[in-house]
């Protein structure tokens, strides 16, 4: 081993290394600051570096921006209404009020019962929660 003596490259002290090897420190929290310091200049210069880029872009809101975003909702929205089946679509309002006049009738079709020989078809009364059979009287 050498005896001579090196200086800190983190502290500036003169030191004796104890290993092989040229040493830059002369201990190992010399080492981990210096190392700290040098990442934290580089994340400092990046954000002064991020800064003046930022600072030459204009933050705002164009025309463009705002042309882009409308054209690109409508293009999903077209696609959307285009490739989905019509009974995995959402119900509007006038479905749920076509729905609800519907049920505002006294008798409400069942489409499982077979109709009668007689031709009477099978009806659910909602008044008196009954099943009726009615024959369509034509006009």
């Amino acid at each position: 081993m050498e005896n001579y003596l090196y200086t800190c490259q983190y502290c500036g002290k003169d030191y004796l290394p104890k290993r092989r090897v040229k040493q830059k420190y002369c201990s190992n929290s010399c080492r981990t600051r210096a190392f700290v310091m040098r990442k934290l200049k580089i994340v400092n210069m990046s954000t002064v570096e991020d800064k003046k880029e930022s600072e030459k872009k204009s933050e705002g809101m164009s025309w463009h921006g705002v042309g882009n975003a409308a054209a690109g909702t409508l293009a999903v929205n077209a696609l959307t209404s285009i490739f989905t089946k019509e009974e995995n679509k959402p119900a509007t309002k006038k479905d749920i009020q076509n729905l609800l006049g519907s049920l505002k009738q006294r008798y409400q079709p069942i489409l499982n019962l077979a109709i009668r020989p007689d031709g009477a078809k099978a009806f659910y009364d909602l008044q008196t929660q009954s099943i009726v059979y009615l024959k369509r009287q034509l006009p």
